[in-house]
């Protein structure tokens, strides 16, 4: 039967060696963790204490997000997100709170001939620093730095990543 177009993913008519056929995209899943990692600078000289925030900068520095990773085989979400904290931003840290899950999907056309559609689940932690150096030796960050909560609100690209912010403003207050 003829297609109408119209069907979930078509993407419209393709030749190949002369034969008429319909592109169909393919979707799939992953699932992915990271955290609002986080260190408190100690009061001096009568100011206030004060919490920061590491961000990395991805897609050539213009895209600023929290650091997450996609789990490996068998492996925690808690895990992942402590593990790719350290990889992404050479901080270790150990976890005070789960803030919340996140879903959103995406067209991935990277070395694809067929676009996939993929359906990425992101479970988030607030994780306190308690070792490492910041650092942007990793080669999936193009940079990172610390932040004041507000900086980073101002700063991070996603809204659904500012609210984990949020989230983690209301654990320290």
């Amino acid at each position: 039967m003829p297609s109408t177009g119209s069907e979930p993913g078509f993407s419209g008519p393709r030749f190949h060696n002369g034969a008429h056929f319909q592109q169909r995209r393919t979707t799939r899943r992953s699932h992915s963790a990271g955290g609002v990692v986080y260190r408190t600078i100690p009061a001096q000289d009568g100011e206030a204490g004060s919490i920061q925030v590491a961000l990395i900068a991805t897609n050539g520095g213009r895209r600023w997000q929290l650091p997450k990773g996609r789990l490996e085989a068998d492996e925690e979400p808690l895990v992942t997100a402590i593990r790719e904290v350290e990889e992404e931003t050479g901080l270790v840290a150990v976890y005070e709170a789960f803030l919340k899950t996140i879903e959103y999907h995406y067209i991935d056309t990277y070395s694809r001939y067929i676009p996939e559609l993929v359906i990425k689940r992101v479970d988030f932690y607030l994780l306190r620093v308690v070792g490492g150096e910041l650092s942007d030796q990793s080669f999936e960050v193009d940079a990172v730095a610390w932040y004041t909560p507000a900086e980073a609100l101002a700063l991070l690209t996603f809204p659904s990543e500012q609210e984990c912010i949020q989230l983690a403003q209301e654990y320290w207050t």
